[in-house]
């Protein structure tokens, strides 16, 4: 049985002093999907809508900054039960404007990397994180 595709694209977003920022979804988006509540921002794809401009288009609703893309970090791939979800996580960097949330996230965390370790965020999430700084650290020629 052929399932629909949903793409979906999300920001992992670097600051110049050296954060990244998390998100932790709302109480009711947390409770309606089950989840551990921690992201990052971005969305689905509208029909006809380029991925680059659903990234911007979503980092802008979620959070009300600009960022500038710096290259692909992660492409995650899941077939549920009613979809096949393909997630591409981009390393962003350059936040522009002031951060305010939207209704689907109710407080957002700026970590700073040297301390990412023993923050309380899942193994995964800072296994992308730290995937996504090693590709904006070499774009931006950071010493590592």
């Amino acid at each position: 049985m052929n399932k629909p595709y949903k793409i979906v694209a999300k920001a992992i977003i670097f600051d110049h002093q050296d954060r990244v920022l998390i998100l932790r979804k709302s109480l009711e988006e947390r409770l309606a999907n089950d989840t551990h509540g921690w992201d990052f921002p971005g969305g689905g794809l509208e029909p006809s809508e380029p991925l680059m401009d659903a990234l911007a288009r979503e980092v802008m609703e979620e959070t009300g900054l600009q960022v500038k893309v710096v290259a692909p970090a992660y492409i995650y791939d899941e077939i549920q039960e009613d979809k096949h979800l393909i997630i591409v996580k981009f390393a962003c960097d350059k936040p522009l404007g002031e951060l305010k949330l939207s209704s689907e996230h109710d407080h957002y965390f700026w970590v700073e990397l040297h301390r990412l370790n023993e923050a309380e965020f899942p193994e995964w999430m800072k296994e992308e994180i730290r995937r996504a700084y090693r590709i904006y650290a070499d774009f931006r020629g950071i010493q590592q």
